[in-house]
């Protein structure tokens, strides 16, 4: 199953955090990391825009990591890698732009951290369909509710 790079990064967020950890520790990579831009964490503001009058307003602040990573090989080749989520840890999304870096140009042991991208879809699509089965059971028809208010009228 071939999975686009636009869903590497939300794939490889819902993995455990030590599955990361001990997937990333068993490549014993012998590279040099180094942050092109500070990593940083904190909260983001999300705007948006009245529909009436363009105006914009403010609906609350989200969690905001963003990291950006340039890993030197032992051959002295660099490759970048970079990862932003909704989140606050600093780690996680240092190990998600280590990821990046390696997928993204197929890095050794780009396999098993492919696999993990791949599991994780799995997660994804099992919470989605869980979701889907959760809607339909919640479904209410109008209909039927009109016609009951209908009965109580003629009371």
């Amino acid at each position: 199953m071939k999975i686009s790079q636009s869903d590497w990064l939300r794939a490889l967020a819902v993995q455990p955090p030590q599955q990361l950890s001990a997937t990333l520790d068993s490549l014993s990579l012998n590279w040099t990391i180094a942050p092109k831009q500070l990593t940083q964490t904190g909260l983001a503001a999300l705007k948006l825009r009245d529909g009436a009058f363009n105006d914009p307003f403010f609906i609350g602040e989200i969690p905001l990591s963003s990291a950006w990573i340039v890993v030197t090989t032992e051959t002295g080749e660099c490759y970048e890698g970079a990862a932003q989520l909704m989140d606050d840890s600093a780690q996680k999304i240092e190990q998600l732009a280590l990821c990046d870096a390696i997928l993204s140009h197929q890095l050794s042991g780009w396999e098993s951290i492919y696999a993990l991208v791949e599991k994780g879809m799995q997660m994804i699509d099992q919470e989605r369909a869980l979701r889907k089965k959760l809607l339909v059971k919640t479904t209410v028809d109008f209909a039927l509710l009109n016609a009951s208010e209908d009965d109580d009228d003629e009371v």
